[in-house]
């Protein structure tokens, strides 16, 4: 049996702020734009004693709490303190899984024995909290599943151990929705099955939940069962799509004002190529008009990670694609089938050219998820 350990940094995002802010400690700050389209993304504990919490509108968190301090999210911050979190657990533990920017799985299996377990992560939080200022919940058992369940278990700075039968006792008798796993969708249909509680869940007839929800039921009646995977997935995040958008504050046909809201979102995903040292060798648009209409064009790029070659994509596809005078909610940059700095690198032959015959290869391809339409010169390559 090993010993998994989860750690989830509390509302992540919130503790970043306070931690380069510090008057705003003990106050209810939120993460979120006071607009109509905005939601908060997170918020500190003193927030969410006011009802306070994620996706919910700026506007309405403002009239619970009168004194929320609601900030803009600055996610270069963000990114950069999750890294510093990772490289301090990734040099004191070998088999270490990233979930999140906030959270992350690791194997401690011969580092203590369950009559240890409490004094060694109790000291280990310590430590994070110390010497990276951040306050984070741990979850220590035999699943990824049930060591999850405890750090969710008790927060902030909550220590939740499972061992043994211990998941009967701490979970069974949670609400169905408290459980991970069960979103939006599937809690709707368990209750509709008499089932509102984990411990109801794990002694479910299985061949009615599949009726239900498929193969997924297999997955959730083995967790409130204790059962699951204790193998963790050490490969490191290789994102070959990357993309930033933004819903515009107003719809606008103002052509410099989304030009210079495209650049800023080709500067985001520059950056992103930057932190994973890959190339981009596509550049994707995406415009989304005021009736809701999401459209994309992409054209093939000598593979760059440097952003005046990246934004004059994007300003090139922009010119081709926009029609004047449509008002538009959303603009989006992205790059995708991405490679790794000093990989072979496909040559100018191989980068596609702006010919309207490509084009409507690309626009079929898309419509029609693995047509396989190629180019009469595609298939002579």
């Amino acid at each position: 049996m090993r010993n998994i350990v989860h750690i989830d940094l509390n509302a992540f995002f919130a503790q970043c702020e306070e931690n380069v802010h510090p008057e705003f400690k003990n106050k209810p700050i939120a993460i979120g734009r006071l607009n109509s389209r905005s939601v908060i993304s997170t918020c500190n504990y003193e927030a969410r004693k006011y009802g306070i919490h994620s996706a919910m509108p700026p506007s309405q968190a403002v009239k619970l709490c009168k004194d929320l301090i609601l900030l803009d999210g600055h996610y270069s911050l963000y990114s950069k303190v999750s890294q510093q979190f990772m490289s301090f657990i990734k040099k004191r533990y070998k088999i270490v899984e990233v979930a999140s920017i906030d959270e992350c799985y690791i194997d401690m299996s011969q580092l203590f024995t369950p009559d240890e377990a409490e004094d060694y992560l109790k000291d280990l939080q310590f430590e994070i909290l110390t010497k990276l200022h951040l306050k984070c919940s741990i979850g220590y058992s035999y699943t990824k599943f049930l060591a999850k369940m405890c750090s969710d278990y008790r927060k902030p700075m909550g220590l939740t151990i499972c061992l043994n039968d211990d998941y009967k006792r701490l979970f069974w008798p949670m609400k169905i929705e408290s459980m991970w796993g069960v979103g939006k969708k599937s809690a709707p249909k368990l209750r509709n099955l008499g089932i509102t509680t984990i411990g109801e869940l794990a002694k479910a007839d299985q061949s009615s939940l599949e009726s239900e929800l498929g193969t997924f039921a297999t997955f959730l009646i083995d967790a409130a069962n204790g059962r699951g995977s204790d193998i963790l997935d050490t490969s490191s995040f290789n994102p070959k799509s990357m993309s930033s958008s933004i819903t515009l504050l107003y719809d606008s046909d103002d052509e410099n004002y989304l030009k210079t809201i495209l650049s800023n979102q080709v500067k985001e995903v520059q950056e992103s190529l930057l932190k994973y040292s890959k190339l981009a060798t596509s550049a994707v648009l995406t415009l989304r008009d005021e009736n809701f209409v999401t459209r994309s064009k992409r054209m093939k790029i000598q593979p760059s990670d440097d952003y005046s070659t990246l934004n004059a994509a994007a300003q090139k596809l922009f010119d081709s694609f926009y029609k004047s005078g449509t008002y538009i909610r959303l603009i989006g940059f992205g790059i995708d089938n991405s490679i790794l700095k000093g990989a072979s690198i496909p040559s100018l032959f191989d980068v596609e050219k702006d010919n309207p015959a490509q084009e409507l290869v690309n626009e079929l391809n898309e419509k029609i998820p693995n047509g396989g339409f190629k180019t009469l010169g595609e298939l002579k390559k």
